[in-house]
């Protein structure tokens, strides 16, 4: 992957200096809170463990850190689109369970027999959310039972919660 250059890119939009100049005292400000804790022993474990790798050049531990926080944020991303997508065809499945790896979210939903509508809402939500979400490696793979299967949810699946409830409590 190339880095990007500003001044080859015009699609960047820079923001005023104004704006600058405050995001660098603002993250110069939480640098400083945290030299603080850290010269006091104050620090929450994974902030002294973050700075500890930096300071000791330890850029495995430091990338891997990164990687586990970039992997958590873009999962709940793809998972927060997913669902949106679902609701706005106001089509849930019966019941939703989710497994999750370091770049793939596992889906298995339970739809109403003969139901096409669900199971389109279906692949249209994963559709949208991939094509969010492929380019940065995070992708979502269904599988789709019907109810009348009688298919339990794999034991490595999470069950989540629909309209405020479990989803298969309909």
């Amino acid at each position: 992957m190339q880095a990007i250059n500003p001044t080859q890119d015009q699609s960047l939009s820079r923001p005023p200096i104004q704006s600058i100049s405050d995001w660098f005292e603002q993250f110069i400000s939480h640098v400083s809170v945290d030299k603080m804790m850290m010269e006091t022993n104050t620090a929450p474990v994974f902030v002294d463990k973050f700075y500890t790798d930096i300071i000791n050049k330890d850029f495995d531990a430091t990338n891997t850190f990164l990687r586990v926080q970039s992997t958590g944020y873009f999962i709940a991303k793809i998972v927060n689109c997913y669902l949106k997508e679902l609701h706005t065809h106001k089509l849930f499945p019966q019941k939703l369970a989710f497994d999750f790896s370091d770049a793939k979210i596992l889906v298995w939903a339970q739809i109403p027999n003969e139901s096409e509508k669900h199971e389109d809402a279906l692949i249209l939500a994963e559709a949208e959310a991939n094509a969010k979400y492929a380019d940065n490696g995070f992708y979502i793979s269904s599988t789709i039972v019907e109810e009348g299967d009688k298919l339990p949810i794999p034991p490595h699946y999470k069950e989540i919660k629909i309209n405020g409830r479990v989803s298969s409590a309909r």
